[in-house]
């Protein structure tokens, strides 16, 4: 058994793990070996031997900030604790006599589906407006030792997204310093306690997905832990997945907040990508809720995890072996570029909607694909686009295999109309016009950064590790 750890954080990350256990706790109810998965990768089993039943509960460790969590207290389904205490005036008065009540906030009310879940009775459906937070619809129950909330930064429900400083709304949770710090005033706490019980639960311990917020502290805030965790557990393979709102340089003229919004992006990016094994850059679209947004990409998620999870062990695939198909043994080239749905010719990844790339406006051009794999989920064939057979035989290792997608009725409608589909997941040229964009920026908004020239060299490696022939010394570009 290999299992494997998901690390959360922020409000958009936790909406998108809320989803896929959720997914998960959906496939539990399947009984056909060879077409389904095996829960204990990502659910930790406790049984009841007096009982004889079986409990299962995330592999997870989230991050959110305070109130975060919604009305789901932390010890709110540990027998005999209570994270809240409702009273009324006759309690109360009592209470005063004996003892200070002190009032933190104001007390977030469960949500009409959690209420009819622990009730047994029959769900209502959920929209956008009834899904503010990610607790609101978690069907799971979540062990102590998964939540972690920031010190002094509160979670603000008309920027779900960008957590407040003590509720004042002065200042947000938005700078690289800020993600840093908040890290190193937390992180003996959560290595020595909540990571230790996460991996205690685990016999042979794969690796971790980490999935978080590019644009804020929260990037910075990952990139810590992330190093911290490489240094407590060096050999496990991790996977990195961020979310990216949408590019600020199209804009004609960009905000003060989106300049700073793009400069962590850029540094948490590196830093991501330097210690992952692969970074999934993904798209999040403003235009769509956290619930939304999760709900659609977690057909991404749920789809690369479902390979690391079968029971039918000649298709089940190690993060290992996902590593190797993508990056063709070249390390530094771990940003997946494209990852195309590609029935509906979706793509998931930032990288394609940056524009302009660069000066002389590539865009239009076919871009070089250094390497791929393609997941086919359920039993519709693999859309064919090679004609020479040889070529198909030798790149078959690339083409894999894997269960439909068992979606929970927690996703939208529209997101779980289709089980049998198939994503392609590549690394090409594309990502040096991402590069190149990222570095023009900093050669002209990095003026008085300290690391300034350090940035520039680490991009422009990666400038040319993604390049593919012959590029002319203009389209090198001047330090301005």
């Amino acid at each position: 058994m290999q299992e494997i750890i998901t690390i959360s954080a922020s409000q958009r990350a936790n909406h998108l793990t809320t989803q896929f256990f959720n997914s998960q706790e959906q496939n539990l109810y399947n009984t056909d070996p060879e077409n389904s998965l095996d829960t204990t990768t990502f659910l930790n089993p406790s049984i009841d031997k007096i009982s004889k039943t079986a409990s299962y509960y995330p592999r997870l460790l989230l991050w959110d900030a305070k109130n975060g969590n919604g009305s789901l207290g932390k010890y709110q389904y540990v027998p005999e604790t209570k994270d809240f205490h409702s009273i009324n005036q006759t309690e109360n008065n009592s209470l005063s006599e004996q003892h200070s009540l002190v009032h933190t906030h104001n007390r977030i009310e469960r949500s009409k589906y959690q209420n009819a879940l622990d009730n047994n009775e029959e769900l209502p459906e959920l929209t956008k407006e009834n899904t503010k937070y990610w607790s609101d619809y978690n069907r799971l129950i979540y062990q102590p030792y998964t939540f972690n909330s920031l010190t002094d930064w509160y979670h603000d429900p008309e920027t779900p997204n960008l957590p407040d400083f003590r509720g004042l709304r002065s200042q947000r949770f938005i700078s690289l310093e800020q993600g840093i710090a908040e890290w190193e005033s937390q992180k003996d706490n959560f290595m020595d306690e909540n990571l230790r019980i996460a991996l205690e639960h685990c016999d042979t311990l794969e690796g971790f997905n980490l999935v978080t917020d590019m644009g804020s502290a929260w990037g910075s805030f990952t990139s810590s832990l992330l190093q911290e965790l490489k240094d407590e557990i060096p050999k496990c393979s991790i996977f990195s997945w961020g979310f990216f709102e949408p590019d600020i340089l199209t804009n004609s003229k960009p905000s003060i907040d989106n300049k700073y919004q793009l400069k962590n992006a850029i540094e948490n990016s590196l830093h991501l990508m330097s210690e992952s094994d692969l970074f999934f850059p993904i798209y999040s679209d403003n235009k769509l809720s956290n619930w939304e947004l999760a709900g659609q990409t977690c057909r991404l998620y749920d789809t690369v995890n479902s390979v690391l999870s079968q029971r039918n062990t000649n298709n089940r695939k190690s993060m290992n072996y996902l590593t190797n198909c993508i990056t063709d043994g070249e390390s530094k080239r771990n940003m997946v570029t494209s990852m195309i749905e590609l029935d509906n010719h979706y793509n998931y990844s930032y990288v394609s909607r940056v524009k302009p790339y660069d000066r002389h406006n590539r865009s239009t051009k076919e871009y070089y694909e250094f390497s791929y794999c393609t997941i086919k989920r359920g039993v519709k064939e693999m859309p064919e686009k090679e004609d020479n057979q040889d070529k198909k035989t030798k790149d078959s290792f690339r083409n894999l295999q894997t269960v439909e997608f068992q979606p929970s009725e927690t996703i939208p409608n529209e997101y779980r109309k289709t089980t049998d589909y198939s994503i392609k997941l590549s690394t090409t040229e594309n990502s040096r016009g991402l590069f190149k964009h990222w570095n023009d920026y900093v050669q002209k908004y990095f003026r008085f950064n300290d690391n300034r020239e350090e940035l520039k060299e680490e991009l422009g490696t990666l400038i040319s590790t993604y390049e593919h022939g012959w590029y002319s010394d203009e389209d090198s570009g001047d330090d301005i």
